[in-house]
């Protein structure tokens, strides 16, 4: 609701259909401004001794996120298209197919490196002097006409050769990859992002959170199993041991 609210579903999706995020953003947005504001006030009352009131908004928050087309489209311009996994002003900048079925996406940014993509990963240093393309507003303009020409040459090529191409130009690239392959992403590892946690089904594989500092490690504690903690909880809420038996034996809890 938040997401349709801020204008994002207006510019999320296909040109057939609006999409949502796949994760609760709007939540996810709220959560981080508020530990935000918390270490601000936390900093705030060390360096002032005065605290603060913090206010945080999910619609506040993502319309915070909706900055760039929300100037874009600033007086009557009119708001990105919705395109897809492509972005909307520039191009190619999105998932191309490669010749054996796997998506890549591709960021060209700059004519700088259009000359290099059309050069070194196309083969056809011809195609950055095409008057219809020499220009990222006539390649985003001309992208119907563009976008065979780059399917046919792509088509040519396996995804990991043109990767390697990409990389070799020194292109942004990315694979276009399955929450499988996110678990077993080398840079994870490489990382050391994963750990592991206590739960009541055995041991299970969990996300250390970023930031990641050298001055502690993340309190990654167990899941605890239904009903374990509550004692504890009651105890520190001043319950004393006899009136958390009677609750009990009561079927309180």
């Amino acid at each position: 609701l938040i997401q349709a609210e801020a204008g994002l579903l207006s510019i999320t999706g296909s040109d057939g259909e609006m999409a949502k995020a796949g994760i609760s953003i709007a939540d996810i947005a709220g959560g981080m401004y508020a530990y935000s504001g918390v270490l601000n006030a936390l900093l705030l009352r060390e360096r002032t001794g005065k605290g603060s009131n913090i206010e945080v908004s999910l619609l506040d928050c993502l319309a915070e996120w909706m900055g760039y087309p929300l100037y874009y489209a600033s007086d009557g311009a009119a708001q990105p298209a919705r395109t897809g996994a492509t972005h909307a002003t520039i191009y190619p900048y999105g998932p191309f197919p490669a010749g054996d079925g796997k998506i890549v996406m591709i960021a060209i940014q700059n004519e700088r490196e259009w000359a290099l993509f059309c050069d070194q990963v196309l083969q056809a240093p011809e195609l950055e002097r095409d008057p219809r393309f020499d220009s990222n507003a006539k390649r985003s303009s001309n992208r119907q006409q563009l976008a065979p020409i780059l399917h046919l040459r792509l088509a040519q090529l396996s995804s990991a050769e043109v990767i390697a191409l990409l990389d070799a130009a020194s292109i942004a690239n990315a694979c276009v990859n399955t929450l499988d392959g996110l678990r077993g992403h080398a840079q994870l590892r490489a990382r050391e992002c994963w750990t592991e946690i206590a739960s009541p089904a055995g041991t299970l594989p969990a996300l250390l959170p970023p930031p990641r500092t050298d001055a502690f490690m993340p309190a990654m504690g167990g899941i605890p199993a239904l009903g374990e903690h509550t004692d504890a909880v009651l105890a520190w809420l001043g319950y004393g041991a006899a009136e958390i038996a009677a609750l009990r034996t009561g079927g309180l809890v």
